[in-house]
Parts: C-alpha cells; sequence; structure tokens
C-alpha cells in the first residue's frame, strides 16, 4: 500500500558511514523503524531531517509484515527554530526524547499520542516561559499511556494506585499534601494556562522527580532516565 504520513524522529543511530537506523512514530503506521542512506556529500545529507523530534512527512510502501520502512522524499513538516538553539528547550526536549525513546514499543500506533507529541513539539518551540512545559507534559502524556490521574479529593496522591487519597498510603510512593496541591492545580489545563503558574523550584523538581517514579511503577519497561539530572541542573 503507498501511503504519505507524518512521523516524530524518535531515535537515530548511525549503523555505518552511509547508513542511519531511524525510529519513527508515524501518524498511520505507528512507531517503526527504518534504514535511512546517508549520502556522504554536504548539500545531500539527511542527517539534518533525522534529529530527534523532528516532523516529517514521507511516502513509502508499507506492508503490516514488514517490520522496517522505506521512507521516500522525507521533508520537514514544521521547522524548529529555538529548540536546536536554546539550552533550556535543548534540556527538555532531550527529556523527552530519552523518554520516549524507553517507553515506546515496536509497532505501538496512537493517533491522539501522535497528535498530542507533535502540538507540544511546536508547542515547546515557540514557548517563552518553559519552566513549568517538562511537569505539564509528563502528567499530559500519562493520559495517552493509560493511566492519567483522576481528579478528586484527597490530601495525598498514591502513586501506586493513581488515586488521591485521605490518608497517607503504607508505602513511601506518595505525593506529600503540598506537592498534591499542585499536582491537583495543573490537572486537565492546557498549556497556556500551566505556563501561568508559579512554582517554587523545589516543589517543580519534587513533583517532576515523583511523575517519572510513577511512569516506573505503571510502565514496566522504563529504565532510569539519564537526562533527569540535566533538567534538575537547569532549572535548580
Amino acid at each position: 500500500m503507498h501511503l504519505t504520513t507524518e512521523g516524530i524522529v524518535i531515535q537515530t543511530i548511525r549503523h555505518t558511514d552511509n547508513k542511519l537506523i531511524v525510529r519513527l512514530l508515524c501518524k498511520e503506521i505507528g512507531y517503526k523503524s527504518c534504514v535511512i542512506r546517508n549520502s556522504r556529500r554536504p548539500n545531500a545529507s539527511m542527517h539534518h531531517i533525522f534529529q530527534p523530534l523532528r516532523i516529517i512527512e514521507f511516502d513509502c510502501n508499507f506492508q503490516e509484515v514488514n517490520k522496517f520502512i522505506t521512507p521516500q522524499s522525507p521533508r520537514l513538516v514544521s521547522p524548529l527554530h529555538n529548540l536546536g538553539t536554546d539550552p533550556v528547550k535543548i534540556a527538555i526536549a532531550f527529556f523527552m526524547n530519552e523518554l520516549l525513546a524507553k517507553t515506546l514499543a515496536e509497532d505501538y500506533g496512537n493517533d491522539s499520542l501522535f497528535e498530542f507529541l507533535k502540538n507540544s513539539i511546536i508547542l515547546l518551540d515557540d514557548a517563552v516561559d518553559v519552566k513549568n512545559f517538562h511537569v505539564w507534559w509528563l502528567i499530559e502524556i500519562t493520559r495517552h499511556y493509560g493511566f492519567y490521574p483522576m481528579k478528586s479529593s484527597g490530601q495525598y496522591f498514591d502513586l501506586r494506585q493513581g488515586l488521591f487519597v485521605d490518608a497517607t498510603p503504607g508505602h513511601p510512593d506518595y505525593l506529600a499534601s503540598e506537592v498534591t496541591e499542585v499536582l491537583h492545580q495543573l490537572l486537565d489545563l492546557e498549556w497556556p494556562q500551566a505556563q501561568q503558574i508559579e512554582l517554587h523550584s523545589s516543589i517543580r523538581r519534587e513533583l517532576l522527580q515523583a511523575l517519572v517514579t510513577y511512569l516506573k511503577l505503571h510502565l514496566s519497561n522504563l529504565r532510569e532516565i539519564k537526562s533527569l539530572d540535566v533538567l534538575h541542573a537547569v532549572f535548580h
């Protein structure tokens, strides 16, 4: 089947001097791997197109039985102006990219996740103040992974159950009342509203760490997120 589709670059690995292995989350066909021939001629190189979190469009002949796809005529859909130059946005994008690379399974498909990721990449590129972005993004991605916190009364958020509770759980995986209140504020907000909330850096750091723990508790394949330390350093 001949198909024209959009894809988000998740991972690029140099295979040989003239070949790249690229993993793409595609709108119609899910998470796929492909081999890209990368010309040694500078002006003909595909490497700039297949940078992580770039949004591209390409043609391909798709068959479900094939593990690999072969993108034809790849081109950028939404050029990004700041993600490659702003050091804070680079750190956030690196974190987003690492988490996606470690949580997406081969052939995984989810149209709403694709649209969310596409929109959030553009929002990050355009945003003026991004200090809450990674926290908002982590909360929102749990919606697409199937365990978004349901807003309800409760002084503490139990990370294991994914529920707000009135008493401290009998285990250490929960949010203190002050951090739980901030999570309550951020739930169901669009980015423009989340951007306006003032958070102390220590609260933001604690909530970020807890949300990563929350994902680890609910995604068995999630390993250590090394870029978390970079974010802590940037938003100290």
